[in-house]
C-alpha cells in the first residue's frame, strides 16, 4: 500500500474516536436518556414503564443508532493497537489485550443497546416484568463485565509507563488509564444496592467512573492518538520508539 494511502486510511479510523464519543453521548446518553440511567434495582416493572420506556418513546430509535456507532470503538481500539509495537515494530501481548478489550468493549455497547432498544419497542406489548427483567440483566452484562474494558485500559497503561522510548502518549496519561480501568471493580456492587455511589446511576459508578472512561481515559488517549497519525512517518517511527528504518 502506497505510504498516502496507509496514512489516509489510519487517520480516518482516528477519527472514529471523536465520532464514538460524540455520537454515544447523543444516540445512548440523551435519546436512551442515561444521563443518569434509571435506578432499576428499585423500581417496580410498572415503575420502570411508567417512568422510563413508556414515557420516553425515542429510547428505541436512540438505542438502535447507539448498537451501530457503539462499533466506532473497536476500530478505533484496532488502530491503538497497531501503534502499540515495541522498538523493532513488532506487536506483543499488551498489544493484543488491548486489541481484545477493544473489540470486546465495542461489542459490548452494540450488544446491550440493541437489547435496550428490543425493551423499548416491545413495551406495551409484553408484561412489564419481562422488560424488567430483560432491562436488569443487560445492565448486568454492561457493568459487571467491566473486566473487559480494565484489561484494554491496563495493558495500554503498562506499554504508556514502562515502554521509556515511545513519546506518543505521556506517561501521566497511563497512570490516569490505569486508575480508571481499577476503578471499574466497584461495578460488581451494582446488583445489590438500591442507592448510594455503587448503584447503576451512582457517584461512582457513574458520574466519576463512567464519565472518566469517556473524557480522561478515551478523550485523552484519542487526542494523542491524532496528534500521532498527522506527524510524518519518520517523526511516528522517532515517537513509537522503533528503530527508524525511513
Amino acid at each position: 500500500m502506497e505510504e498516502g494511502a496507509k496514512k489516509a486510511i489510519e487517520r480516518g479510523l482516528a477519527w472514529c474516536g471523536p465520532l464514538f464519543v460524540v455520537s454515544i453521548i447523543y444516540t445512548w446518553g440523551i435519546m436512551g436518556h442515561n444521563i443518569p440511567p434509571p435506578n432499576m434495582m428499585a423500581m417496580t416493572p410498572d415503575q420502570l414503564i411508567s417512568e422510563y420506556y413508556g414515557k420516553y418513546p425515542e429510547i428505541g430509535a436512540g438505542m438502535i443508532l447507539s448498537a451501530t456507532f457503539g462499533l466506532f470503538y473497536t476500530i478505533w481500539s484496532c488502530l491503538l493497537a497497531s501503534l502499540m509495537r515495541d522498538e523493532h515494530g513488532n506487536v506483543g501481548a499488551l498489544s493484543f489485550i488491548e486489541l481484545a478489550g477493544g473489540i470486546l468493549t465495542g461489542w459490548l455497547f452494540a450488544f446491550c443497546s440493541a437489547m435496550w432498544a428490543a425493551c423499548s419497542i416491545l413495551t406495551g406489548q409484553v408484561s412489564p416484568e419481562i422488560i424488567k427483567m430483560v432491562h436488569t440483566m443487560t445492565w448486568f452484562i454492561f457493568d459487571c463485565t467491566y473486566m473487559i474494558t480494565t484489561i484494554q485500559m491496563c495493558a495500554l497503561a503498562l506499554y504508556t509507563i514502562l515502554n521509556k522510548k515511545q513519546t506518543m502518549f505521556p506517561a501521566w496519561a497511563g497512570w490516569v488509564s490505569a486508575a480508571i480501568g481499577i476503578g471499574f471493580v466497584p461495578l460488581i456492587f451494582m446488583p445489590f444496592v438500591t442507592d448510594g455511589p455503587f448503584m447503576v446511576a451512582g457517584l461512582w459508578n457513574f458520574w466519576i467512573i463512567f464519565t472518566g472512561w469517556i473524557f480522561a481515559f478515551f478523550g485523552v488517549y484519542n487526542f494523542y492518538v491524532l496528534k500521532h497519525v498527522y506527524k510524518s512517518t519518520a517523526d511516528q517511527a522517532v515517537a513509537a520508539g522503533r528503530l527508524a528504518t525511513v
